[in-house]
């Protein structure tokens, strides 16, 4: 029986986690030096403690440490988790309907698809703003209208904007042209993509919505944590 050391609950996910382990013929240890590994959350404080352990964390690096974010499996359905979340942080804190609505996506990646993916049945008003080339093309054959950022900065009409690149995209300049009532959605690892303060200045509504899947699914995402060592590992469930 492989053994493992919680380094800390903070994370929701975590406890999960631990859940499915048990399930799946791991055991769970108090007492540290009869760990084989140590499972900890997403952006853990502090692992100096551990430094003599495989450590399975999310968000960062070191010896003898692996990163489950940057596991294929991981990213994937962490991408579900999260589009789902932006599309409730959306219904609950506009006035009005994602039916019909006019829907900006910033960026092409793998969470923009599967919110893309999310919000068809509700508008076919969905435009996606990338730099990349290839990114705007794949959003063109998924059925988006697609513009650049030279043309984002004209006046718009969009009801709700959902951010995926993580770092700035929407500054003084960019922000100037959306309408007042518009709903922003900043879902991009720090620092984000859209400038929080001018935004505020204009008096715009930006929520900044980072891991949302330890807040609105943290069942399934402890899960998903679980399994992405259980493979690591090689263990055959």
């Amino acid at each position: 029986m492989t053994n493992f050391y919680i380094a800390s609950l903070d994370d929701k996910r975590v406890a999960y986690a631990c859940d499915y382990l048990q399930k799946h013929g791991f055991s769970a240890v108090d007492n540290l030096s009869k760990a084989d590994f140590v499972l900890a959350g997403v952006n853990p404080e502090n692992l100096d403690a551990y430094k003599e352990f495989p450590v399975f964390a999310g968000n960062v690096c070191g010896d003898n440490i692996f990163d489950y974010t940057k596991d294929e499996r991981f990213a994937a359905e962490n991408a579900y988790y999260t589009a789902e979340a932006a599309v409730s942080i959306a219904t609950q804190n506009s006035n009005i309907s994602l039916i019909n609505s006019n829907v900006l996506i910033l960026g092409y990646g793998r969470i923009a698809k599967v919110l893309h993916r999310f919000l068809t049945p509700y508008t076919s008003h969905i435009t996606v703003c990338a730099r990349n080339s290839v990114q705007r093309s794949t959003a063109k054959m998924n059925g988006a209208k697609v513009i650049s950022f030279d043309e984002l900065v004209k006046q718009n009409t969009y009801d709700f904007v959902f951010n995926t690149i993580p770092h700035p995209v929407l500054n003084e300049k960019e922000l100037r042209s959306f309408k007042k009532d518009v709903l922003m959605i900043d879902l991009a690892s720090f620092p984000g993509g859209i400038d929080v303060h001018f935004a505020e200045s204009l008096g715009l509504n930006l929520i900044v919505s980072r891991g949302l899947p330890a807040k609105f699914s943290p069942k399934s995402a402890g899960i998903t944590v679980a399994k992405t060592v259980i493979e690591h590992m090689g263990v055959r469930l």
